[in-house]
Protein backbone atom coordinates (compact mmCIF):
# COMPACT_ATOMS: atom_id res chain seq x y z
CA UNK A 1 0.00 0.00 0.00
CA UNK A 2 2.89 2.06 0.64
CA UNK A 3 5.34 4.57 -1.34
CA UNK A 4 3.37 3.46 -4.56
CA UNK A 5 3.51 7.51 -5.98
CA UNK A 6 7.21 7.28 -5.68
CA UNK A 7 7.26 4.73 -7.92
CA UNK A 8 4.69 5.74 -10.11
CA UNK A 9 6.16 9.15 -10.53
CA UNK A 10 2.82 10.98 -11.77
CA UNK A 11 -0.16 12.49 -9.48
CA UNK A 12 -3.46 10.48 -10.51
CA UNK A 13 -6.83 12.02 -8.82
CA UNK A 14 -9.81 9.39 -9.61
CA UNK A 15 -13.26 9.06 -8.15
CA UNK A 16 -15.37 6.17 -8.08
CA UNK A 17 -18.71 5.66 -9.17
CA UNK A 18 -21.31 3.09 -9.52
CA UNK A 19 -21.17 1.50 -13.42
CA UNK A 20 -23.84 -0.28 -15.08
CA UNK A 21 -21.46 -2.93 -16.88
CA UNK A 22 -20.82 -5.56 -16.90
CA UNK A 23 -23.69 -6.22 -15.03
CA UNK A 24 -25.77 -4.11 -13.46
CA UNK A 25 -26.85 -6.46 -10.26
CA UNK A 26 -24.29 -9.87 -9.14
CA UNK A 27 -25.07 -12.17 -6.79
CA UNK A 28 -22.86 -14.38 -5.26
CA UNK A 29 -22.83 -17.47 -2.60
CA UNK A 30 -23.09 -16.86 0.97
CA UNK A 31 -23.91 -12.89 0.54
CA UNK A 32 -27.86 -12.67 0.98
CA UNK A 33 -27.91 -8.88 -0.79
CA UNK A 34 -27.49 -8.05 -4.69
CA UNK A 35 -23.80 -6.32 -5.81
CA UNK A 36 -22.86 -3.94 -7.87
CA UNK A 37 -19.90 -2.57 -9.10
CA UNK A 38 -17.67 0.09 -8.26
CA UNK A 39 -15.30 0.54 -11.06
CA UNK A 40 -15.31 -1.88 -14.17
CA UNK A 41 -13.03 -4.90 -13.97
CA UNK A 42 -10.74 -6.30 -16.20
CA UNK A 43 -12.84 -9.75 -15.88
CA UNK A 44 -14.69 -11.59 -13.31
CA UNK A 45 -16.35 -15.07 -12.53
CA UNK A 46 -18.74 -16.10 -10.30
CA UNK A 47 -18.61 -19.49 -9.73
CA UNK A 48 -21.31 -22.32 -7.46
CA UNK A 49 -18.94 -21.43 -4.22
CA UNK A 50 -16.66 -18.57 -5.28
CA UNK A 51 -16.18 -15.20 -6.84
CA UNK A 52 -12.97 -14.19 -9.04
CA UNK A 53 -12.22 -10.39 -9.50
CA UNK A 54 -9.57 -9.44 -12.12
CA UNK A 55 -7.69 -6.26 -12.00
CA UNK A 56 -6.17 -4.14 -14.94
CA UNK A 57 -3.21 -2.22 -14.91
CA UNK A 58 -3.13 1.03 -12.70
CA UNK A 59 -5.88 -0.16 -10.26
CA UNK A 60 -5.68 0.68 -7.09
CA UNK A 61 -7.27 2.87 -4.25
CA UNK A 62 -5.42 5.00 -1.97
CA UNK A 63 -4.91 8.40 -0.80
CA UNK A 64 -1.58 9.41 0.37
CA UNK A 65 -1.28 10.39 4.02
CA UNK A 66 1.24 13.46 2.88
CA UNK A 67 -1.13 14.49 0.14
CA UNK A 68 -1.23 15.62 -3.45
CA UNK A 69 -1.90 11.39 -4.38
CA UNK A 70 -5.10 9.98 -4.78
CA UNK A 71 -6.13 7.10 -6.71
CA UNK A 72 -9.55 5.39 -7.00
CA UNK A 73 -9.65 3.30 -9.84
CA UNK A 74 -9.87 -0.39 -8.47
CA UNK A 75 -12.96 -2.79 -9.00
CA UNK A 76 -15.07 -3.58 -5.66
CA UNK A 77 -18.33 -5.35 -5.87
CA UNK A 78 -20.26 -3.85 -3.62
CA UNK A 79 -23.28 -4.48 -1.35
CA UNK A 80 -25.42 -2.61 1.31
CA UNK A 81 -24.85 -4.68 4.89
CA UNK A 82 -27.01 -5.03 7.70
CA UNK A 83 -26.66 -2.55 10.28
CA UNK A 84 -24.24 -4.51 12.13
CA UNK A 85 -22.64 -8.20 10.77
CA UNK A 86 -19.71 -10.64 10.52
CA UNK A 87 -18.04 -11.33 6.96
CA UNK A 88 -15.46 -14.05 6.57
CA UNK A 89 -13.91 -15.22 3.06
CA UNK A 90 -10.56 -16.73 1.97
CA UNK A 91 -8.67 -14.62 -0.18
CA UNK A 92 -5.94 -16.09 -3.32
CA UNK A 93 -4.29 -13.69 -5.09
CA UNK A 94 -1.93 -14.37 -8.18
CA UNK A 95 0.82 -12.50 -7.03
CA UNK A 96 3.07 -10.85 -10.00
CA UNK A 97 3.78 -7.55 -9.02
CA UNK A 98 4.37 -5.53 -5.89
CA UNK A 99 1.34 -4.20 -4.81
CA UNK A 100 -0.75 -6.20 -6.18
CA UNK A 101 -3.21 -7.52 -3.97
CA UNK A 102 -6.79 -8.76 -2.95
CA UNK A 103 -9.17 -6.62 -0.62
CA UNK A 104 -12.01 -6.37 1.36
CA UNK A 105 -13.73 -2.52 2.05
CA UNK A 106 -15.93 -0.81 3.57
CA UNK A 107 -17.07 2.39 1.27
CA UNK A 108 -18.80 5.42 2.78
CA UNK A 109 -16.97 7.13 -0.83
CA UNK A 110 -13.65 7.39 -2.04
CA UNK A 111 -12.02 9.47 0.45
CA UNK A 112 -13.73 7.67 3.53
CA UNK A 113 -13.03 4.07 3.63
CA UNK A 114 -11.24 1.23 5.05
CA UNK A 115 -8.98 -1.04 2.96
CA UNK A 116 -8.47 -5.16 4.88
CA UNK A 117 -5.91 -5.97 1.99
CA UNK A 118 -3.36 -9.14 1.38
CA UNK A 119 -0.61 -7.99 -0.80
CA UNK A 120 2.79 -8.10 -2.51
CA UNK A 121 4.05 -5.72 -0.64
CA UNK A 122 7.41 -3.54 -1.02
CA UNK A 123 9.21 -5.48 1.13
CA UNK A 124 9.12 -8.30 -0.97
CA UNK A 125 6.63 -10.03 1.31
CA UNK A 126 2.86 -11.18 0.78
CA UNK A 127 1.47 -9.30 3.49
CA UNK A 128 -1.87 -8.64 5.81
CA UNK A 129 -2.43 -4.75 5.37
CA UNK A 130 -5.14 -2.13 6.18
CA UNK A 131 -5.70 1.19 5.90
CA UNK A 132 -8.06 3.42 7.28
CA UNK A 133 -9.16 6.78 4.96
CA UNK A 134 -10.46 10.29 6.35
CA UNK A 135 -9.15 12.06 3.60
CA UNK A 136 -6.41 10.70 3.92
CA UNK A 137 -5.17 6.77 4.20
CA UNK A 138 -3.24 6.08 7.34
CA UNK A 139 -1.16 2.82 6.04
CA UNK A 140 -0.40 -0.63 8.04
CA UNK A 141 1.13 -3.93 7.38
CA UNK A 142 0.10 -5.94 10.02
CA UNK A 143 1.40 -9.84 9.26
CA UNK A 144 2.93 -11.39 7.27
CA UNK A 145 2.65 -14.56 5.67
CA UNK A 146 4.29 -17.38 2.59
CA UNK A 147 1.03 -18.24 1.16
CA UNK A 148 -0.87 -17.02 -0.93
CA UNK A 149 -4.04 -17.13 0.31
CA UNK A 150 -5.50 -16.01 4.25
CA UNK A 151 -8.96 -15.68 5.52
CA UNK A 152 -10.06 -12.13 6.49
CA UNK A 153 -12.99 -11.59 8.89
CA UNK A 154 -14.53 -8.23 9.03
CA UNK A 155 -17.13 -7.52 11.71
CA UNK A 156 -19.00 -4.40 12.56
CA UNK A 157 -20.86 -3.66 15.73
CA UNK A 158 -22.18 0.44 15.94
CA UNK A 159 -18.83 2.35 14.70
CA UNK A 160 -16.99 -0.17 16.10
CA UNK A 161 -14.98 -2.02 12.93
CA UNK A 162 -12.82 -5.13 13.65
CA UNK A 163 -10.42 -6.89 11.55
CA UNK A 164 -9.23 -10.28 11.89
CA UNK A 165 -6.95 -12.96 9.91
CA UNK A 166 -6.31 -16.48 10.10
CA UNK A 167 -3.80 -18.57 7.86
CA UNK A 168 -6.25 -21.74 8.01
CA UNK A 169 -9.77 -20.07 9.27
CA UNK A 170 -9.56 -22.21 12.33
CA UNK A 171 -7.46 -19.41 14.71
CA UNK A 172 -8.05 -15.69 14.26
CA UNK A 173 -5.62 -12.65 15.11
CA UNK A 174 -6.94 -9.20 15.62
CA UNK A 175 -5.15 -6.71 12.92
CA UNK A 176 -7.04 -3.63 14.47
CA UNK A 177 -10.21 -1.87 15.71
CA UNK A 178 -11.30 0.96 14.81
CA UNK A 179 -14.01 3.61 15.40
CA UNK A 180 -15.29 4.35 11.57
CA UNK A 181 -17.96 7.13 11.35
CA UNK A 182 -18.74 7.26 7.87
CA UNK A 183 -20.56 9.74 6.63
CA UNK A 184 -22.98 8.38 4.23
CA UNK A 185 -24.07 4.94 4.28
CA UNK A 186 -21.54 2.49 3.53
CA UNK A 187 -21.26 -0.79 1.06
CA UNK A 188 -19.26 -3.65 1.83
CA UNK A 189 -17.41 -5.18 -1.20
CA UNK A 190 -14.58 -7.76 -2.55
CA UNK A 191 -11.71 -6.51 -4.44
CA UNK A 192 -8.44 -6.83 -6.32
CA UNK A 193 -5.90 -4.84 -7.20
CA UNK A 194 -2.82 -4.03 -10.05
CA UNK A 195 -0.82 -0.96 -9.22
CA UNK A 196 1.89 -1.79 -11.31
CA UNK A 197 1.57 -4.80 -13.09
CA UNK A 198 -0.11 -5.71 -16.51
CA UNK A 199 -3.40 -7.35 -13.77
CA UNK A 200 -4.27 -9.36 -10.78
CA UNK A 201 -6.84 -12.31 -10.30
CA UNK A 202 -7.77 -12.57 -6.71
CA UNK A 203 -10.36 -15.28 -5.55
CA UNK A 204 -12.80 -15.27 -2.69
CA UNK A 205 -14.30 -18.52 -1.36
CA UNK A 206 -15.98 -19.57 1.74
CA UNK A 207 -17.49 -16.66 1.86
CA UNK A 208 -20.06 -16.32 4.87
CA UNK A 209 -22.07 -13.40 5.89
CA UNK A 210 -24.16 -13.36 9.30
CA UNK A 211 -25.93 -10.59 10.81
CA UNK A 212 -25.27 -9.19 13.97
CA UNK A 213 -22.93 -7.91 16.53
CA UNK A 214 -19.74 -9.55 16.89
CA UNK A 215 -19.00 -9.83 20.62
CA UNK A 216 -15.02 -11.08 20.46
CA UNK A 217 -12.48 -8.45 20.23
CA UNK A 218 -9.92 -10.88 20.08
CA UNK A 219 -11.67 -12.82 17.10
CA UNK A 220 -14.69 -11.33 15.54
CA UNK A 221 -17.00 -14.33 16.89
CA UNK A 222 -20.08 -13.59 17.53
Amino acid sequence: MKKKLFVLGTLVLAFFSAVATPADSVRIKGIPYPCSWINTPQSFNVAADSLSITAAQGSDFYNYPGGNYNIATAPILVFKPDENFVLTAKIKVDFKKTYDGGAIYVMADSTQYIKFLFENSHYGKLAVCSGVTNTYTDDSNNAVTSKNEVYFRLAKSGNMFGLFYSLEGKTWEAVRLVNFVPKAPIRVGFSSQSPLGENCTSTFSEIVYTPGVFKDAKTGGM
